[in-house]
């Protein structure tokens, strides 16, 4: 086995730059010392392997599938594999083969008794995927989830209008003016106005006007997403190892160095003004240092991984969904009339700048984002959890400690038991169901329910969803309020990029862009 290990180590499933020059520029007792390490590493997983297993299906166990065909596919047809298993299994716990050991997948029914099951962690969980001991990128403390349920959100009222005029100021700015169709990559402006946001709710107003800030944010996200996906080529026993290989570590590295210092300065900043907040409404910033958090006011680690955390999950999430919003526009473009009037109506009764009131009231616009989630959510599964401690499901199945749990969400949106014609793309399908007496207040997209699985379950449910909600529409109005967009001909809408359970729009796909000139969203210029 050994021997095969080192022949990997040669000719890596992803190339690792320079790690063959490395090796062979290393004395022998380097070498050494990495072989026993690695066999070291083995004897351990080995041992752990003795512990209890997992006794479920395993999807394309009894179809002869080889164990790395099986986790190939996980790889790579996510979507499809989700479906199968869905479909063959139907109500039974069933489980999904990955280079992280068995994932148990478990039927929809089990998670409102299990969402607030002890021994079941959804940090512990979320570490795992985001494999935070390499990339320090994971899920934010609790006091940080709390602080943003408890002081960012109740305080969105106040950012509506700010996040508005950012929009208005930066839009035409970043994605340009087109006098005809013109063919335009829309995922850089996008994912550099999620990042000035996010900015603004997450660090201060001077850091959303900074580009070194900026830069940073976006490029964290890039190296800690590409980190990700090359490491999760490689079993788990030869990560610890391989990582230090990867330029996307000294990336990661270099980010979180120039983020330190500007974080420090906002820091330094803060108490020359006796504590401050650093702007109206608070920041993220301002709540995790000030009030009950004040011990860590001064601990630039802290508050770095903290600013790092909150920026990645708040641009990444944005920018998703942003681009996805775009793309199905582009692949639907009888929706846009509609959409284009009610938000001109809805900006008529609140004079030309969105507030509150206005968002809610842009009922057909909600209906579309959440119908935009239903086929491209970030992620094909969620009520991600781990198991810290052995436990039983509610159908006694065993699950053993360290297990990994999620539910096939992505297969839940495409079932026709729960949808209507679940395939087709119907941006209106949501809000005809809130026009049903006693629906009004059902079927939003920052909705969470058995039935609304997209932000999660239970009390783990995306704390982000309503800043998420509101950035999102204030987007799509003023992009409608001044371009027409759409895909070109015999082109459709751009396909996603799937990895495991992530989806991502294509960062490299190209719509058709035109700048509304004159119109009936001139009085709003």
């Amino acid at each position: 086995m050994l021997h095969q290990l080192l022949y990997r180590l040669k000719t890596p499933a992803v190339p690792v730059p320079g790690m063959e020059a490395m090796l062979s520029s290393q004395s022998l007792l380097f070498k050494a010392l990495f072989i026993a390490a690695i066999s070291v590493s083995l004897l351990f997983t080995w041992l752990l392997g003795r512990k209890s297993k997992l006794n479920v299906p395993i999807l394309g166990a009894d179809q002869g599938v080889s164990k790395k065909d099986r986790i190939n596919r996980y790889i790579n047809q996510p979507r499809e594999l989700m479906w199968e298993g869905y479909t063959k299994y139907g109500n039974q716990v069933w489980g999904i083969d990955t280079h992280d050991g068995v994932k148990a997948v478990i039927p929809p029914q089990f998670i409102n008794d299990l969402k607030s099951h002890p021994a079941l962690s959804f940090k512990a969980s979320i570490d795992n995927d985001m494999l935070t001991d390499y990339t320090y990128f994971g899920a934010p403390p609790e006091f940080v989830i709390n602080a943003v349920r408890s002081s960012l959100t109740p305080s969105l009222p106040n950012y509506i209008p700010i996040f508005h005029q950012m929009i208005k100021k930066h839009q035409k700015g970043l994605l340009g003016t087109y006098d005809d169709w013109t063919s335009v990559q829309v995922s850089g402006p996008v994912l550099r106005l999620a990042s000035i946001l996010s900015a603004r709710a997450f660090h201060s107003s001077e850091a959303s006007m900074n580009p070194d800030w900026l830069d940073v944010a976006t490029g964290y996200v890039h190296a800690v997403l590409d980190s990700i996906k090359a490491l999760k080529r490689w079993p788990p026993y030869l990560r610890p190892f391989v990582h230090r290989f990867l330029p996307e570590r000294a990336a990661i590295a270099q980010q979180r160095s120039k983020a330190r210092k500007i974080v420090a300065a906002s820091l330094q900043r803060k108490q020359s003004n006796g504590g401050a907040p650093l702007d109206d409404p608070p920041t993220m910033l301002d709540h995790l240092s000030s009030g009950k958090n004040h011990n860590i006011a001064t601990d630039i680690e802290k508050q770095v991984l903290y600013q790092m955390t909150l920026v990645a999950v708040g641009t990444v999430t944005t920018f998703s969904t942003v681009t996805q919003c775009l793309y199905d526009l582009a692949g639907h473009p009888e929706i846009i009339p509609d959409l284009r009037e009610e938000a001109i109506s809805v900006l008529k009764q609140s004079k030309g700048l969105l507030n509150k009131e206005s968002l809610s009231a842009l009922k057909k616009m909600d209906s579309f984002m959440k119908e935009c989630q239903r086929f491209s959510s970030p992620d094909l599964t969620t009520f991600q959890r781990a198991a810290t401690e052995d436990m039983n499901l509610p159908d006694g199945t065993f699950i053993p400690k360290g297990t990994k749990l999620e539910t096939a969400t992505c297969s839940i949106h495409a079932d026709e038991q729960h949808y209507e014609n679940p395939d087709q793309f119907d941006a209106f399908r949501f809000y005809r169901k809130r026009q049903i007496p006693g629906q009004e207040n059902k079927n939003m997209f920052v909705s969470v329910g058995s039935n609304d699985l997209a932000f999660g379950f239970g009390k783990h449910a995306c704390p982000g969803r309503f800043l998420s909600h509101v950035v999102i529409k204030c987007f799509l109005v003023e992009f409608l309020l001044h371009y027409d967009i759409k895909s070109a001909p015999g082109v459709g809408r751009p396909k996603n990029i799937e990895f495991e359970a992530f989806v991502d729009p294509d960062p490299t796909a190209e719509v058709l862009l035109k700048t509304i000139h004159v119109g009936e969203t001139e009085f709003l210029d």
